[in-house]
């Protein structure tokens, strides 16, 4: 008798719970054991169940998906993560990946997608949907390039180095000898290429990625970067 694994299903919407739990308890080799709609019942429920797997979507709350993924490796370092994001962008992606999680799938994904997840997990795979490994490619062309996987110019390496270990917009212009306006620039350029939305958001992306193993990024972190890093993430 083939062996059965245990499943918890995180979403927001009982709907989508049911649909999920429906589908993969037929076409895999898995028992659906709980289910939760915010981040406390998940963490909850999987240190009482201790499943093999879990789905998770990042849109809950209390905590986020992101926060909740964290802690899940943190007090059941076994369970294998699936996450589900309406968010496809790469640094959310790699963020995720960086925390653990061993599949992504877009909140879109077939039922036929989250199977594949599954007994890609439950064989130790690794399961992206075809949109990100091409993404991966082309990061791994800008990487091969560049030097960093975001594909920054040598001067934007400069600068957010420069920006993530605390100096201000002006004292960046002034050590680099260049106009406020121009760092403001490259700074909208870095948040572009990246898709982070700030400097802190881009340096603990770098630093978890690169920390916990993951694709390295290219881009060299201080000291100073890892104890802001660290710090902020105290205070959160």
């Amino acid at each position: 008798m083939e062996k059965r694994y245990k499943i918890v299903v995180v979403d927001s919407q009982e709907i989508v719970r049911e649909a999920i739990s429906k589908r993969i308890a037929e076409e895999c080799e898995v028992d659906v054991v709980g289910s939760a709609a915010d981040g406390y019942s998940a963490l909850r429920v999987c240190r009482q169940l201790k499943p093999e797997l879990v789905i998770l979507d990042l849109s809950i709350l209390h905590p986020g998906g992101m926060e909740t993924l964290g802690r899940l490796r943190e007090s059941c370092p076994d369970t294998r993560v699936i996450v589900v994001s309406q968010d496809m962008s790469m640094s959310v992606v790699l963020f995720a990946l960086a925390r653990g999680a061993v599949a992504f799938m877009s909140r879109q994904a077939r039922g036929l997608d989250y199977v594949n997840a599954i007994n890609a997990a439950i064989s130790g795979f690794t399961y992206l949907p075809t949109v990100v490994l091409e993404r991966f490619v082309d990061s791994q062309r800008s990487l091969n390039k560049t030097g960093n996987v975001f594909g920054l110019s040598a001067r934007e390496v400069e600068i957010l180095q420069a920006c993530a270990s605390g100096q201000s917009t002006k004292e960046v212009a002034s050590n680099l000898n260049i106009s406020v306006r121009t760092v403001e620039t490259h700074r909208h350029s870095i948040y572009k290429k990246t898709e982070c939305r700030n400097m802190e958001e881009l340096s603990h992306m770098i630093l978890q990625n690169e920390d916990r193993g993951g694709t390295r990024t290219g881009l060299d972190v201080t000291a100073a970067q890892k104890d802001q890093a660290a710090d902020s993430g105290a205070s959160q």
